[in-house]
């Protein structure tokens, strides 16, 4: 037996897994963590209901979950797999357990495709109109559509922001010092359209920005839907992340580099800022064009 096996909990109690899956969860990021603690604790649930030892689990035992979920969509049962995964592989650094369950390849949860127009967001001008929307809407909503346009931050960092973190540096550049996924520090610049924007909303006791009018920390739920309303009004399906793709598809588009890019959004690897670059490459190659003029040109004007 090891130091670690002697000195670990033994998963035996749900006291016990309820305080690691507490630690576990702090090294999350706050939109991660929601969906990951119920991921974590369905499973949990399962394992003791059919006798399984978490500490124990194999790829099988977890495929038996799975199959229990056999309700929702794939997309949906990916991530809780995820989810799973994610607590296995901090059990293990943590030396809790020896392994992570690996799933038979044969029932993996498979997403096929890419929405490709999703990741690319708005185009320039819906990204005009969603502004100048949300500047009639309401000073909160302008300030936050603007920081989501022009930033790129996750909504949890956007509603974060307080008015003691913005800074003015030696360029006269105003930025801010975000935490984002996986307590990943980066700094971004805030540019003065936006700076105009979170003043004309600017507490006096220099905390959070986005509050109801209660004085309350404005949630997520209720930003995605105000946010969702608005776009309603406007003919288009708006969430958070709608724009946070925007930012990101729009300055590749003007020519912004691709790690500029990465490093505005908070990507740990510059391989999912590259999914902007493709999934606007797939749209602009596509053959429609083509087949456009095909149908709309007169052969006959063609061959003389």
């Amino acid at each position: 037996m090891s130091s670690a096996d002697v000195s670990a909990p033994q998963l035996q109690s749900t006291a016990d897994l309820d305080a690691l899956t507490s630690r576990w969860l702090g090294t999350l990021a706050p939109t991660t963590r929601s969906g990951y603690s119920a991921d974590a604790r369905a499973w949990l649930s399962y394992a003791y209901s059919e006798g399984i030892n978490p500490k124990t689990a194999t790829g099988r035992d977890v495929a038996g979950w799975v199959a229990t979920l056999s309700a929702f969509a794939p997309s949906t049962r990916a991530r809780r797999v995820a989810g799973v995964r994610s607590f296995y592989a901090w059990l293990r650094d943590e030396g809790l357990v020896a392994s992570v369950p690996e799933l038979p390849r044969s029932v993996r949860p498979r997403v096929r495709g890419q929405d490709d127009a999703r990741l690319v967001g708005l185009s320039s001008s819906d990204a005009y109109r969603v502004m100048s929307a949300a500047d009639e809407h309401s000073p909160r909503m302008a300030a936050l559509v603007s920081v989501l346009f022009t930033t790129g931050l996750r909504i949890h960092e956007a509603l974060a922001l307080t008015a003691g973190d913005l800074r003015v540096d030696g360029g006269g550049r105003v930025t801010a010092t975000i935490t984002g996924k996986g307590e990943r520090v980066r700094t971004v610049v805030i540019p003065p359209v936006t700076v105009e924007r979170l003043d004309a909303i600017r507490p006096q006791d220099g905390g959070a920005y986005f509050r109801t009018r209660t004085g309350r920390s404005w949630d997520q739920r209720e930003a995605r839907d105000a946010l969702g309303r608005m776009g309603k009004r406007l003919g288009m399906h708006l969430h958070p992340h709608i724009l946070r793709h925007t930012a990101a598809s729009l300055a590749l588009a003007r020519g912004r580099g691709i790690e500029d890019v990465r490093m505005m959004l908070g990507h740990s690897s510059l391989t999912t800022t590259q999914r902007y670059v493709r999934a606007a490459g797939n749209l602009d190659r596509t053959p429609a064009y083509v087949l456009q003029e095909v149908i709309t040109t007169d052969p006959s004007i063609v061959d003389r």
